[in-house]
């Protein structure tokens, strides 16, 4: 079938069973990507676009069989092949739907609320919370991991299960960990300015 779509040309190729899994790798290196640039809403999109490369697969097989693919000399080896590369997909379709749902999915670390008296979090099954008190400051940052936020506060110890976060810094100011956007599910600026906003209400006894 691929010989026969190549004498097309690249588009009869592309839009062909043995070129739609191409098109969808394609797909994948292109939403890996936009998820890299940040932003929650590139973020969805780049797991969006994994989800429609997964779409592709499962076209092209049925394509595949229904232009007579089972007929083929080759149809043990081809089904093998075609077997295993969509049992590796279906767990990052799995995934990546999760993200178009809810960013946060698959984190190890989860921002739940924000109020003026505790920044919840969810990390590694433990729930964990840090006082806004005593939040000293944010900033914005990146690291391999995406965009995110430093998030300064006086001491770990007044931090209910502190231990479980991944804590970055140490200085006379206080202590430093990190939360991306992923973990967060808002965007670097919105985590920052919530923060800090959250911060000064518990000064002021009350958060808006």
């Amino acid at each position: 079938m691929a010989f026969s779509a190549v004498k097309g040309g690249f588009w009869s190729f592309l839009l062909s069973p043995p070129g739609l899994p191409i098109a969808g790798l394609a797909l994948i290196m292109l939403g890996l990507s936009i998820e890299e640039t940040g932003t929650v809403r590139r973020i969805r999109l780049g797991a969006g676009l994994r989800v429609f490369a997964f779409v592709l697969l499962l076209v092209a097989g049925v394509w595949a069989i229904a232009e007579g693919a089972l007929g083929s000399e080759l149809v043990v080896l081809g089904t093998l092949l075609f077997g295993f590369g969509v049992a590796g997909a279906t767990t990052g379709f799995v995934h990546d739907k999760g993200i178009v749902a809810d960013v946060r999915h698959g984190q190890a670390i989860r921002l739940e609320t924000i109020s003026a008296q505790f920044v919840s979090l969810w990390v590694r099954g433990r729930d964990v919370k840090v006082p806004t008190s005593i939040l000293r400051g944010v900033a914005l940052a990146r690291d391999l991991d995406g965009r995110g936020v430093f998030v300064l506060v006086r001491s770990r110890d007044g931090v209910v299960g502190g231990d479980e976060l991944p804590w970055i810094a140490t200085t006379r100011e206080g202590e430093t960990f990190f939360l991306t956007e992923h973990e967060a599910g808002l965007d670097a600026e919105v985590l920052a300015t919530r923060l800090t906003e959250a911060a000064a209400a518990a000064q002021e006894g009350g958060y808006r």
